[in-house]
């Protein structure tokens, strides 16, 4: 038995697509922020992502899945920043207390990250569905307004 990884069900899928779009579209400017300053990471970009993934998708449901897929995958690059965090707490704390409690920290800081990144992706994606009704040539044919 021979397992083949297909990715054509998540491209087949509204939701799956929009969100893929905006969220590789912000990953290079969450990328920048992050190597620009070496320390932060600004959410800007993953607006922009959730922006652009509301804007695709008619439906308000597949809307916010779409958002919630641009966010995460628009902060991916906060992955990077967590690293670093890690090889400072594997190298430079003594103290195993330390440790542990810069551990719990960490982890609370990644839920909060990507937690953060997923509301801020689904504001975009509020606007961008709003800009999608009022702009006519993203309607489908015979809706009128």
């Amino acid at each position: 038995m021979s397992y083949t990884l297909s990715f054509r069900p998540l491209l087949e899928d509204e939701g799956w697509r929009a969100g893929l779009v905006g969220g590789v579209a912000a990953l290079p400017f969450t990328t920048a922020t992050y190597v620009r300053t070496g320390s932060e990471l600004t959410l800007g970009p993953v607006f922009v992502a959730g922006l652009i993934a509301g804007s695709l998708v008619a439906d308000p449901s597949v809307r916010s899945r779409a958002a919630n897929r641009a966010g995460v995958i628009g902060a991916l690059p906060g992955l990077w920043l967590v690293s670093d965090s890690v090889f400072f707490i594997a190298t430079g704390m003594e103290s195993g207390a330390a440790r542990i409690a810069a551990v719990v920290v960490l982890t609370l800081f990644t839920a909060l990250l990507f937690g953060l990144a997923v509301a801020v992706a689904a504001v975009g994606a509020r606007v961008g569905g709003w800009l999608r009704a009022k702009t006519s040539w993203l309607r489908p044919a015979g809706v009128t307004l």
